[in-house]
């Protein structure tokens, strides 16, 4: 015991308490004020498919906020449905996007989770930014509750197979500095659907199934 004190004091730094963000409900709640009346990209638009209400999607609810919305997307297939349901996308890649016109907001929601190269990606989105613009990020919370209580159980923490990656808050925010971003904002974001869940989170907001980032280019990077 007395050694751990000692570490602590010898390395306040590994100790230090995480700093307490808000916590919210819903992943787009603040994205759609920060969209109202903006020039918006969405990255990884299609977000899954086969969804037929296009008013439920994340895509659909951007639309009716911003000013303009273009979607990008991998999957082909589905772009072309989306294009024949009047939706304003193209087929490219997160990693190697050229678009020819700028953005005030770019969104990446459940996406860099999904990315080879994620540094690519932030590249590309820096360079479609309008001084200002803003990118917002959604991903799930390496550390969150699910995973915290598997791993301590040592049962396996179930992976989306398409997923190459995860984040905490540290490793995104270092992430986003190498390409030239700080954070704003950020929160975390848990549905609280069980009532365990809720009471878990009262005491450490940092167990939430997801963190949200939204960031601007550093002041370096806006000279």
């Amino acid at each position: 015991m007395l050694g751990l004190l000692r570490l602590r004091r010898e390395n306040g730094d590994r100790w230090s308490r995480e700093d307490d963000l808000p916590l919210v409900r819903t992943k787009f709640g603040r994205i759609l004020e920060l969209v109202q009346g903006r020039d918006v990209l969405d990255v990884g638009c299609i977000g899954g498919p086969g969804v037929v209400d296009l008013e439920q999607t994340s895509h659909g609810r951007l639309a009716k906020a911003a000013r303009s919305l273009l979607g990008i997307d991998v999957a082909a297939s589905e772009i072309e449905r989306r294009q024949e349901q009047g939706c304003d996308v193209v087929v490219a890649d997160a990693e190697s996007f050229h678009l020819g016109r700028k953005f005030d907001v770019i969104i990446a929601a459940d996406l860099i989770e999904h990315l080879g190269n994620s540094g690519a990606f932030l590249e590309r989105a820096g360079e479609h930014l309008r001084p200002g613009g803003l990118l917002c990020i959604v991903t799930p919370n390496a550390l969150s509750l699910n995973n915290a209580l598997k791993s301590l159980a040592g049962l396996r923490v179930r992976v989306n197979a398409e997923h190459t990656c995860w984040y905490d808050r540290t490793t995104l925010r270092q992430l986003l500095a190498r390409y030239g971003f700080q954070p704003v904002e950020e929160y975390w974001q848990d549905d609280q659907t069980h009532p365990l869940t809720t009471l878990a989170l009262r005491l450490r907001r940092n167990l939430a199934a997801h963190l949200i980032v939204i960031a601007g280019r550093s002041k370096t990077e806006a000279v």
